[in-house]
């Protein structure tokens, strides 16, 4: 796969100051193919600004902020922004200042739609994840040997609160986080390329070189897809919550309430997920001020690091505010009320036609996009369940392969996703440069016959009066399939699931949960299957998350939490898993090691995905299909026309993290509001 050149605009603070002038800052790609940027000498002088002609504008702020400057509570302008300003391009037109943005969530505890929009990671993909532009990051550089890259970050940006950000908070991020085994018993794979771990080496003030042991294309990436990974904090907040800068930090984590110093650092560090501390300061372009039983605020951050075009600071709205809602019925309740101004998250394809009808009504948009999703609703057994009948059964590939022929996967796609999607397994995206069909068809046909021949053979032959398959204990054959009703159909999905299993004599329940409690019991291994949707199949995130579909699961799809344990362990904790996990497991550690496209990357690739089929152990039901999505018809630069008419395909899901590639600072209100 080849990636295009993105151009990028950095405005230095004098240019800024004098006028709106802003030079063009282009990626290319890295040392030996690998599909990353770094700037060359005339890069550089376009990223100072040198070659432009843009007119001369005075530069502009929110006018709440300038009241502000005005009363002597904040620094000018010219004093709040880095040297070199990112420049974002609005998308049809520059905006006007005012709003409050409106969303929803399910929970203190869950994402939602308007958090996806305000991760500041390093760098920025388009929505298909073919375009990257540089975000906290203004550049990096990997070496020719492909063994250290060098990050560069922008001088002057500040965090939300006025204090500089600098090298020093993407070195505590590693050294007094990720590499403390304190709070991280366990080294994440992603900085320990060839199992050692990277060396992290502070340049300057403004610049982290990163070395590794093994050449390590994907370092970059593992840092853009999906929940954009931001390997920087706040040093100077955080650093009194660590002993090992105050030695009081364990007490006072006591008279917190917190269990220990570790939950109280945790709670702070971990900071663009659910319910945010407002205390703790931000780089995105809207800080958290408040939090209840009944909402989430924010508010714009007055030290955001980004203008327009005209020379303006981002973003354009003002607040956002995200109430809490039960269920996504409300959610579409409120959307045709107008009550909400952007929606995708968790709404259904089912719902797609009573929102289309419904438009005028709210003064929305209802628009269709496409899933990144390889199975929006995916099913998983227990590989290490603590009943040893059910744990040789699950163990059994002709039994996964049986449930995955009961599945009617036609029916799913016509009752559920109005025949929208693609019945398939749970594998890479078809787009992807390596995709063999077979893999998305592999024991994917609905064939009860077979099903049931092959759970004959594994001894599951006996019935009792009621159709009932009998265990080999004599007791009936029965399990819970386990879900969270987020983000998706898990319930119908599930439902439609168990009843085709049913029919194949198996006694199953389909089972909600709470999102907290089903993911203590996957992780404890005290459940018997789990469904959740299988996301990161895109190429690019496929090769940068290598989740879902890795040995032991993911999130809240994990069929053999020990197996995890005992790979992060180096074996000496949880589970020993099969030969077939630990080649797999191998083979996505490996992955990263070859540059995008070369022969390398291709073979390993395919290696991946032959015993992701292979083994079955993550059955995909339908996948690939659209995606709601809502937008009230007053809010301005989210979309372009083409989108609009349905002429541009946008691909819609966790792989590019939903709204963060629409650059929500640069919406706003036509109206004003």
């Amino acid at each position: 796969m080849s990636f295009s050149r993105q151009p990028h605009h950095s405005m230095s603070r004098r240019q800024f100051v004098a006028s709106s002038a802003a030079g063009a800052f282009l990626f290319g790609t890295g040392a030996a193919g690998c599909s990353f940027f770094s700037t060359t000498p005339s890069q550089r002088q376009r990223a100072a600004g040198q070659g432009t002609d843009a007119p001369a504008r005075a530069a502009l702020e929110a006018p709440t902020l300038t009241r502000r400057v005005e009363a002597g509570d904040l620094p000018p302008l010219k004093d709040r922004l880095p040297e070199r300003p990112k420049v974002e391009q609005p998308l049809t037109t520059a905006g006007r200042y005012g709003g409050t943005l409106r969303g929803v969530a399910f929970g203190p505890d869950t994402s939602n739609d308007l958090q996806t929009a305000m991760v500041p990671g390093l760098f920025r993909f388009s929505h298909d994840l073919v375009d990257r532009s540089p975000e906290v990051a203004e550049s990096f550089e990997l070496s020719a040997d492909m063994k250290t890259c060098v990050f560069r970050f922008r001088k002057g940006m500040r965090w939300s609160d006025g204090e500089p950000f600098t090298a020093d908070d993407v070195m505590f991020y590693f050294e007094d986080w990720q590499f403390d085994k304190d709070v991280s018993p366990v080294l994440s794979d992603d900085w320990a390329p060839g199992g050692e771990p990277m060396r992290v080496l502070r340049v300057d003030e403004f610049t982290v070189r990163f070395e590794f042991a093994i050449p390590y294309p994907g370092f970059g990436l593992l840092q853009d897809t999906g929940r954009p990974a931001t390997p920087y904090v706040p040093k100077h907040f955080l650093r009194d919550l660590h002993p090992r800068y105050n030695r009081d930090a364990a007490a006072q984590a006591k008279a917190a309430s917190f269990q220990n110093w570790q939950d109280r650092f945790l709670h702070y560090a971990e900071s663009d997920w659910g319910e945010q501390a407002p205390e703790r300061p931000v780089l995105g372009p809207w800080m958290p001020v408040g939090n209840d039983q009944q909402r989430q605020r924010y508010q714009r951050n007055p030290y955001y690091w980004k203008v327009d075009s005209e020379g303006r600071q981002l973003p354009y709205v003002d607040e956002v505010v995200v109430d809490y809602i039960n269920d996504v019925e409300l959610l579409v309740l409120k959307a045709l009320a107008g009550e909400v101004d952007v929606s995708a998250l968790s709404l259904e394809p089912v719902q797609f036609p009573v929102l289309k009808k419904g438009e005028q009504q709210g003064n929305f948009r209802a628009l269709r996009m496409s899933s990144v999703r390889g199975s929006e609703v995916a099913v998983a057994f227990n590989q290490v369940h603590k009943d040893p009948v059910l744990r040789r059964v699950f163990n059994d590939v002709r039994f996964r392969q049986a449930a995955s022929l009961a599945i009617n996967r036609d029916e799913i796609n016509r009752l559920v996703f109005l025949g929208q999607g693609t019945p398939r397994q749970a594998t890479i995206n078809e787009e992807a440069s390596f995709f063999k069909p077979d893999w998305a068809r592999h024991f994917a046909q609905f064939d009860p016959d077979l099903a049931n021949q092959l759970l004959d053979e594994m001894g599951l032959n006996e019935r009792n009066a009621a159709g009932v398959r009998l265990r080999s204990d004599g007791r009936p054959m029965g399990f819970q399939l386990e879900f969270t009703p987020l983000e998706g159909p898990k319930g119908p999905v599930a439902e439609l699931v168990v009843e085709h299993w049913r029919r194949v004599g198996l006694d199953v329940r389909a089972s909600p949960r709470e999102k907290n409690s089903l993911v203590a019991r996957l992780e404890a291994g005290a459940h018997d299957a789990s469904a959740w949707h299988v996301e990161r199949q895109l190429e690019r995130a496929a090769y940068s998350s290598r989740t879902y579909v890795r040995p032991g699961g993911d999130s809240v799809l994990t069929y053999a939490h020990d197996w995890r344990v005992w790979f992060e362990t180096g074996g000496e904790a949880g589970t020993e898993p099969p030969e077939e996990a630990k080649e797999l497991e191998a083979a996505f550690n490996e992955w990263p090691r070859y540059a995008m496209g070369s022969p390398e990357y291709r073979r390993t690739a395919q290696k991946i995905y032959d015993l992701v089929a292979e083994t079955l152990w993550v059955i995909g039901t339908v996948g690939q299909g659209i995606a709601p999505v809502t937008v009230t018809n007053d809010l301005e630069n989210v979309f372009t026309e083409a989108v609009l008419q349905g002429e541009v395909r946008v691909w819609w899901g966790g792989d590019n993290w939903i709204w963060l590639p629409h650059r929500a600072e640069q919406w706003f209100f036509r109206s004003g509001r």
